[in-house]
């Protein structure tokens, strides 16, 4: 336990260090994000959370991991390229997909991290006759989360922060089930979790008056760590997890908020006749902005429903079984959407009553 202590404190001070030092080079590079339209920050903010990450979360896999996932570090990678390419000048939203289902491609064909057991008909849908299809739907689990944890980073701290709660009660899980979670599992996760604590003070400003952002790279890449890790965590595959895993359902409710963000404004968009990929300021944290609230209440309001979210999903998996809490998580999706919605619009109402 103090040695993953260590590991998760090296990587939040290792982050720390080469966002300072990289802070004055994005500058010069033009490496920054200018508010314009849809962005409303002030100043010009260096977009180098996701290669710092990279950088710290690569480094630590090959000190403290034997037997790196070489496939994985080669995706994460290519989106980190691809997303400060994007940084710089935007790539078309069918390009940057197609880098997407590339980069799942490589990991699920690499590094075998296909989803053969979903919760439920286990013993027909996790036949090796329907191998083909557990690779597709790992691809598309992949491709999924990449998009939710990019789409769900409009706000300081958010996706980040989704992130790490998403690892965090992973572990928690592992604990409560089996009463430890796995060697590797637990030092990836705490040297994750450092990374992301030390770009979290400076996006959130906590200690300094350097502000830096996740980037496209950043929040693409820990789309594809947070998805490749609660895979690892809930399928049979021993260079994860050795022996134990969580169960399949309750990995929809680690990232219930990203996901019901992305799902809610695909077909938001999809109804009006846009692409799914075109960005506006239709997301439910910008709802909830609109109805007077700061971007730190709505974020403690987004980590609260995390954190609930999964205390929801894992007494319903533990109490009632795999069916039912997948039953329940498709219940969540509209029922918690329009459940904040009704409840800001009541409480922006009685804070602005001449509104």
């Amino acid at each position: 336990m103090l040695s993953l202590v260590y590991i998760s404190i090296i990587a939040t001070l290792l982050t720390t260090a080469l966002v300072t030092a990289l802070i004055p080079l994005a500058r010069r590079w033009g490496l920054v994000d200018k508010p314009a339209g849809r962005k409303q920050h002030k100043g010009e903010v260096p977009l180098i959370g996701g290669p710092v990450i990279w950088l710290v979360v690569v480094t630590g896999i090959l000190i403290f991991i034997p037997n790196p996932p070489w496939r994985g570090i080669m995706a994460a990678t290519m989106l980190v390229i691809l997303g400060v390419v994007d940084d710089r000048q935007p790539v078309p939203a069918i390009i940057k997909l197609v880098f997407h289902i590339a980069a799942a491609t490589i990991v699920v064909m690499g590094n075998n991290l296909t989803i053969s057991d979903i919760g439920i008909f286990n013993e027909t849908f996790g036949s090796p006759d329907f191998a083909t299809l557990h690779e597709l739907i790992a691809v598309f689990a992949i491709v999924l989360a990449i998009n939710a944890f990019n789409m769900i980073d409009g706000i300081d701290g958010l996706a980040a922060s989704m992130a790490l709660l998403a690892l965090t009660h992973a572990n928690l899980a592992f604990n409560l089930i089996h009463g430890a979670t796995p060697p590797s599992y637990a030092v990836f996760t705490a040297l994750f979790s450092g990374a992301i604590a030390g770009f979290l003070m400076f996006n959130l400003q906590i200690f300094n008056g350097r502000k830096v952002f996740l980037g496209d790279s950043g929040s693409m890449l820990i789309g594809l760590i947070v998805s490749n890790a609660i895979i690892g965590a809930s399928q049979d595959i021993a260079w994860v997890t050795e022996t134990a895993k969580i169960p399949a359902s309750l990995c929809l409710w680690l990232i219930a908020i990203p996901i019901t963000d992305v799902t809610i404004i695909i077909i938001r968009r999809l109804a009006s006749g846009r692409s799914p990929m075109a960005p506006d300021r239709t997301h439910l944290h910008h709802k909830i902005m609109e109805n007077g609230f700061s971007a730190r209440r709505t974020l403690l309001i987004f980590i609260l429903s995390a954190v609930g979210a999964f205390w929801v999903g894992y007494f319903l998996t533990i109490q009632f079984g795999e069916a039912i809490s997948i039953i329940g998580f498709l219940a969540f999706i509209p029922v918690y959407y329009f459940s904040v919605q009704w409840a800001c619009s009541s409480l922006g109402k009685i804070s602005n009553p001449k509104h």
